[in-house]
């Protein structure tokens, strides 16, 4: 598998890490969320949708009832839904690809960012006719979709191109998209993130931004203009993928912290705009059963991965093989913690994460 440089669209990637965010943090340790009212509420907070698809899983793959049992392997995506592209018929990718393992003993999680740019084969769609092609793992998002209202049909044509790459089966799904990114971090009251050193901004659309060497508290617009940048890290994308970890691991901080959860007003503006973030495939579950099921999952328990990759002879970026396999294969089989231990430099760590003090969750 090898990764391409292309021009790239503004990520939107900081969305999905809402969905986890939400998911994990209302059940987490909130007495309130356990409520009737914050259960009702939560339930019926997104938008459901089958993401999956009736592929590889079949139709057989639902679970009922309020009991969560681990592992889970959920798929998570964000793309821009800019409501524009109904109009004029563009199709978004999704620019961010993640796969969130949660063990069996639902105490922990791993979270491993997908390169937008790794080069895969994308099966064939036969609804929409396209894929059966080699190209970047962002564009089955497009290929699977009838018109840009058809998220299920991207996201299934997505799912089947991961678990093709991957061999992973994924039991969830979410998709996240702009307008939630602001809406929620708002509702946070911002969020606060490390950069490891002074820079100005050479991302197209907000040249001559200048983000100071700290930890400093972004309110939502900073915060995303921040995520956004790409050629501040020598490692490009890789070092974009810490930022939005970081990221993820402050919202959880953030909720956890703030009095959003005990607080019925905030919570149910948060909720609202969780409404207007995501969709999800929840596989038969409440959202309530899960989040209390994941409560245990503090931001110091979510590790953040990365694929190991290397640079060519191009110039281009590959994986690193037998690792990037035998990643996959510890995921799939629940025994990642272990792998690890081999293989600490597959943990997303240096610049972009938020190794200060300061700016880790613990």
């Amino acid at each position: 598998m090898r990764i391409r440089r292309r021009k790239r669209r503004s990520p939107f990637w900081a969305r999905l890490c809402l969905i986890i965010g939400i998911v994990l943090t209302i059940g987490s340790g909130s007495a309130y969320a356990g409520t009737v009212i914050a259960s009702n509420r939560l339930d019926h907070a997104v938008s459901q949708q089958d993401l999956l698809g009736d592929g590889p899983h079949g139709a057989g793959r639902s679970r009922h009832g309020s009991t969560v049992t681990g592992p889970l392997d959920i798929l998570l995506a964000g793309s821009d839904m800019r409501s524009s592209w109904r109009t004029t018929g563009e199709l978004p990718r999704t620019d961010t690809i993640m796969w969130l393992h949660v063990p069996a003993s639902l105490d922990r999680a791993y979270l491993l960012s997908i390169p937008r740019d790794l080069e895969v084969h994308i099966p064939a769609d036969a609804r929409t006719g396209k894929g059966d092609s080699t190209t970047k793992i962002n564009a089955a998002f497009p290929y699977g979709m009838r018109g840009s209202g058809d998220v299920a049909g991207g996201m299934q044509l997505l799912n089947t191109t991961v678990q093709q790459l991957t061999g992973a089966h994924f039991d969830l799904a979410a998709l996240a998209n702009w307008a939630g990114f602001k809406a929620i971090t708002r509702e946070l009251g911002g969020v606060r993130l490390c950069v490891d050193k002074t820079f100005v901004s050479r991302q197209p659309g907000l040249r001559g931004e200048k983000f100071t060497a700290g930890c400093h508290h972004y309110d939502a617009t900073r915060a995303l203009e921040l995520v956004r940048q790409r050629y501040a890290y020598a490692d490009s994308d890789y070092g974009r993928q810490r930022m939005q970890q970081q990221y993820l691991r402050q919202i959880l901080t953030r909720a956890t912290s703030t009095g959003v959860l005990t607080n019925p007003v905030k919570l149910n503006r948060l909720l609202d705009a969780t409404s207007r973030a995501l969709t999800m495939d929840l596989n038969g579950y409440r959202l309530t059963d899960l989040a209390l099921a994941l409560r245990r999952i503090t931001p110091a328990r979510l590790t953040p991965l990365q694929v190991a990759h290397r640079t060519l002879p191009d110039g281009n970026e590959g994986l690193v093989q037998p690792v990037d396999d035998q990643l996959f294969a510890a995921m799939r089989g629940d025994t990642v913690g272990r792998f690890l231990v081999q293989h600490p430099g597959l943990v997303s760590h240096g610049p972009g994460l938020g190794d200060h003090p300061a700016g880790t969750a613990n």
